[in-house]
């Protein structure tokens, strides 16, 4: 049976860093991404290695820069020949008013989370297809993208809507292939992003999520597991919310 190999983008902290420890313990092959930090990132990478993952490699990825995409393609080309697993992770989410959002800023936020993830998505189909058994992409969205967002941003939760437009086309294209395609929609979980939060502010909150609390990184890290792994394979086009209830449809 082929060892199972998985791309985590964003992968040196936050939800990135909990599905490369969760991956890792069940077995995968794991290439991670990072776009600063290489001491964060070194470490995550031996954490990985502790934990159980078959191999592990490193890549620094600009998801805006095509050609930093198609250089990780083409050195995983190279490396290991086809991908299983693809989590869109990586992406960026400032705190700024409507007012004093640059074009600039609008650009840079949607240029990273919902262009890179489009094109960086195409440019793996390739080594998903290479691949034998299950084929799975996750791509992270927000309860942002879903309800609009006055926590974060307008283009935070703008970038994060696209994701969910995206997943879906996606997922109807290449069901044809047996490769499964699926969104996580997070609520407010406690990351590095959200550790830039005013105390007070946190806690109020924490009384708005009807579970009581904020979640963790590994609670989002066990449902993207869920959905890579082949016991998911009816599975496709679905969005999973993971938010202690902060929406209920």
């Amino acid at each position: 049976m082929e060892l199972r190999k998985a791309l985590i983008t964003g992968a040196t902290s936050g939800i990135g860093e909990a599905t490369a420890h969760q991956l890792a313990a069940e077995g995968y092959s794991l290439w991670l991404t990072y776009s600063s930090r290489d001491d964060q990132a070194k470490a995550v990478v031996e954490e990985c290695r502790l934990l159980g993952a078959n191999d592990v490699q490193l890549s620094r990825l600009d998801l805006r820069d095509s050609l930093s995409i198609e250089n990780l393609v083409q050195h995983i080309t190279e490396c290991w020949g086809s991908l299983h697993v693809l989590v869109n992770n990586g992406g960026v989410c400032p705190y700024t008013p409507p007012d004093d959002i640059t074009e600039d800023e609008w650009d840079y936020v949607l240029e990273t989370n919902a262009r890179g993830m489009f094109f960086l998505t195409r440019a793996c189909l390739s080594l998903l297809r290479e691949a034998t058994g299950d084929r799975s992409i996750i791509n992270l969205s927000s309860i942002a993208g879903q309800v609009g967002s006055i926590l974060t941003s307008i283009h935070y939760a703008a970038s994060k809507a696209a994701i969910l437009a995206v997943s879906r086309s996606f997922a109807r294209l290449l069901a044809p292939e047996k490769i499964r395609v699926n969104a996580v929609s997070p609520g407010p979980i406690t990351t590095p992003i959200t550790d830039q939060l005013d105390p007070a502010k946190r806690e109020s909150l924490d009384l708005q999520v009807p579970l009581g609390s904020f979640g963790e990184p590994a609670d989002v890290a066990w449902i993207i597991s869920s959905l890579a792994s082949p016991k998911a394979k009816f599975i496709t086009g679905a969005t999973l919310d993971v938010n202690g209830g902060a929406r209920i449809d």
